[in-house]
């Protein structure tokens, strides 16, 4: 085989430190949690921008006289 128990178990794990600074693991955690942060933000941003222009579309043709 010629795979050592390390590299196994390396090559299984979810995570793997480089070095022995947790900090590296504290820092890659708070990246995560921002870049899941803005993806909520850009989502509930492009909804808003969704609904807005769905409800003007909606109003504006019913002025016009078109029937919905």
């Amino acid at each position: 085989m010629g795979v050592t128990g390390k590299e196994v178990a390396k090559q299984a794990a979810d995570i793997v430190l480089l070095d022995d600074n947790f900090e590296s693991l504290v820092s890659a955690v708070k990246w995560g949690r921002s870049i899941y942060a803005n993806i909520q933000k850009f989502l509930e941003f492009q909804l808003t921008v969704n609904v807005v222009a769905v409800v003007t579309s909606l109003v504006c043709g019913e002025g016009l006289g078109f029937r919905v």
